[in-house]
């Protein structure tokens, strides 16, 4: 946790444009914002999911009303140079305690029902990126209202200027996983040749078991709309067999999902995808396109005591058809999931960022987060060294 005021880190040799303009959008003037949103994607050819237009819409309509926000405007020679929504977190915490929190991008929500996003970005003009995110830190900086600042999903190769702003911050690290079609198509090769010996032998295996096999690509609203109802079905039975609620217990993020999913695949920005044996259904999933990446994003499996590997055989046979389709790679995003190690061949880091501001409540926060850490570590230690020891005597009899 950082103790230090936000410093506007200057980059070396760069050329500075035309000065930035900053307008902030009134409550009712959504409509506008996203009009704008919109033309500055179109123009610059942003092809991210996590802050394209539709999606920021369908999370304003959705999640608007319960988490508060603002929209801000960068403008230099009568253009739109970046846009960006900034959130006040929900029902957040440090540890136990409440606390208050500003966020880029679509986050912030209550948990659970957040939409966990992923591959999060700014959208702005390249040229104007460095001045866009100073001015970022400038507001948040004027901002008196909040506690810790939460960057959250950002890719770490995107991470360095908020870092270089908020020195000291705490980082957490995670591995997105994914598969590279690039060099498949390099190789000449197809999936299954660029996996390890153990995974080809098992996939074959349970290809064999399965028998009858059939793969739906969604051509068409419909049958999207169809997989997707049958994808929160099977999501909501693995949870509730468990005895937990399962994501599409929230009604915002039920609504959300149901909402962006189909408009972003009538924007070819998602992927809706179903595996068959004859006519039980193995797994459908929904995959978002993210410059030219799929995003492993929500899923939905048959039991385990229905079919062995469902989720293995599912992803599988995607990237297979993924591959044929010119995709760039297939991404498994974060979470420790084995058939994600064993599917994938390149790793990225995906990071979410605190930074507190220096306040004895912080610092006590910070401090008390540090004894347990600290005390965790020596129980570990104990336990091992008590461990080591007994093994000791134990040989020595």
């Amino acid at each position: 946790m950082s103790t230090t005021t936000p410093q506007i880190s200057e980059s070396p040799n760069a050329t500075p444009p035309s000065p930035l303009v900053w307008r902030s959008y009134a409550s009712g003037d959504v409509g506008d914002a996203l009009t704008d949103w919109r033309h500055l994607e179109q123009r610059i050819n942003d092809q991210s999911a996590a802050c394209c237009s539709t999606w920021t819409d369908c999370w304003l309509h959705h999640y608007g009303k319960i988490v508060p926000h603002r929209i801000l405007a960068a403008e230099a020679d009568g253009r739109v140079r970046g846009m960006v929504l900034i959130t006040e977190g929900v029902n957040q915490t440090f540890g136990r305690v409440p606390i208050q929190t500003r966020h880029i991008g679509t986050a912030g929500e209550p948990q659970p029902g957040s939409v966990c996003v992923e591959y999060n970005r700014l959208l702005v003009e390249e040229a104007w990126r460095v001045p866009f995110l100073h001015g970022i830190v400038e507001h948040l900086h004027r901002d008196s209202g909040w506690e810790q600042l939460r960057i959250d999903g950002f890719a770490e190769s995107e991470l360095e200027e908020w870092q270089a702003n908020f020195p000291n911050a705490d980082v957490r690290r995670r591995e997105s996983r994914y598969f590279d079609f690039e060099k498949a198509r390099q190789a000449n090769s197809d999936v299954i040749t660029q996996l390890g010996k153990s995974t080809r032998a098992n996939l074959r295996r349970r290809i064999r078991q399965y028998g009858d096999i059939a793969v739906e690509w969604a051509e068409s609203v419909a049958k999207a709309d169809e997989i997707l109802h049958e994808l929160v079905q099977l999501h909501q039975a693995r949870w509730n067999a468990v005895g937990e609620l399962g994501a599409f217990a929230s009604p915002y993020f039920s609504g959300f999902q149901r909402d962006a999913a189909i408009r972003l695949f009538l924007e070819d920005r998602a992927v809706l995808f179903r595996v068959m044996q004859g006519t039980q259904t193995v797994g459908c999933l929904y995959l978002l396109v993210d410059r030219g990446r799929l995003l492993d994003y929500l899923s939905g499996f048959v039991s385990f005591d229905v079919l062995p590997s469902p989720g293995l055989v599912c992803h599988y046979l995607c990237q297979e058809e993924a591959l044929k389709r010119g995709y760039n790679a297939y991404d498994f995003l974060v979470g420790d999931k084995r058939h994600k190690e064993n599917l994938s061949t390149d790793t990225n880091f995906l990071c979410w960022l605190e930074w507190s501001r220096p306040s004895w409540k912080m610092r006590s926060l910070q401090t008390m987060r540090t004894v347990k850490q600290r005390l965790r570590e020596w129980r570990a230690s104990s336990s091992s060294s008590e461990s080591s020891n007994s093994k000791s005597e134990k040989s020595d009899s």
